[in-house]
């Protein structure tokens, strides 16, 4: 169901794989784990490491353990994590994980189904990170190839499901439902798209999406936003300046685009300032004589 997940134990990692991966009765075993941090470390500690592994907020993890101390240990010390109460029975576990309303999703879209592979191929990019002498050989090592599809009625609802969820880089967090992504894909003066990006080690899935309402001389970006996932790899530059190409061959003079600060926006604070857009009372402006730049490290398809 897309779900991610990862262990938290306090234990010897050499006895607890062996369970995981030998015992007849295991269903789960490693590789449906993306994160595994079985130690003698706090779980506080493990928790954090946990969460900057998979580059997910604190506020989206689940925390099941059967031991009441550490439960208290995780609720005091990271309240945004949603620690569940357990009875001593753990034959009412399964129960109450079925009941909780954190699983619940109306549709599965293809990315969910393929969500554990992509983390395990995120790890693969963070090897190549870590034995790279710097952040530009790196990206060039990556082949990061960006597609992006214009108004594309099948992807609405992987559209509407990031729109929805994504926090972290997103320009003004709106939130918008599968019937109104419809709408706008229908409407002849907004444009919506999305991004598949893909590397060396795979496909990343539909991970941007971007809503344009246009104007004779002027297009107002929405939307923007970007799955934390991939952030800091410059996508997010290039779609942009994928977009302000396409304006410009249309004669469009100028981009005006919105930030509106949220509690967890702040990777995206100063995104349009950086790319070259300047502040015009509440909007920024970007006028398209101006230089547009999109990184050379990396290629990008527009699928119209």
């Amino acid at each position: 169901n897309g779900i991610i997940l990862a262990i938290n134990s306090k234990n010897n990692q050499k006895d607890a794989m062996k369970v995981i991966n030998e015992h007849p009765y295991m269903v789960l075993r490693k590789n449906d784990f993306s994160c595994i941090k079985i130690n003698w470390n706090d779980k506080i500690s493990n928790m954090k490491e946990i969460a900057k592994e998979l580059n997910i907020g604190l506020d989206s993890i689940v925390f099941f353990d059967d031991d009441p101390v550490n439960r208290e240990l995780i609720k005091m010390s990271i309240p945004e994590i949603n620690t569940i109460e357990l009875p001593k029975d753990p034959s009412n576990y399964a129960q109450i994980l079925r009941s909780l309303n954190d699983f619940n999703v109306l549709k599965i879209t293809q990315d969910d189904t393929k969500r554990r592979i992509m983390y395990e191929q995120e790890q693969n990019r963070q090897k190549l990170e870590s034995s790279t002498e710097n952040l530009n050989e790196y990206l060039k090592k990556l082949n990061i190839k960006i597609k992006i599809k214009l108004d594309d009625k099948f992807s609405i609802a992987r559209i509407s499901q990031l729109i929805l969820k994504t926090n972290q880089f997103n320009l003004t967090t709106k939130r918008y439902q599968e019937e109104e992504i419809k709408e706008f894909v229908d409407d002849q003066t907004i444009i919506v798209g999305c991004a598949e990006v893909e590397d060396k080690f795979g496909e990343s899935g539909i991970t941007n999406v971007f809503i344009i309402k246009k104007n004779s001389k002027e297009w107002v970006i929405d939307t923007f936003l970007l799955s934390c996932r991939i952030m800091g790899r410059g996508i997010e530059e290039a779609i942009l300046g994928k977009i302000l190409e396409i304006a410009k061959d249309k004669g469009i003079e100028r981009i005006k685009a919105n930030f509106i600060l949220t509690e967890k926006n702040q990777p995206t604070k100063n995104f349009l300032k950086n790319y070259g857009f300047e502040k015009d009372g509440e909007n920024w402006i970007f006028l398209l004589k101006n230089k547009i730049k999109i990184p050379d490290y990396l290629e990008v398809e527009l699928n119209e």
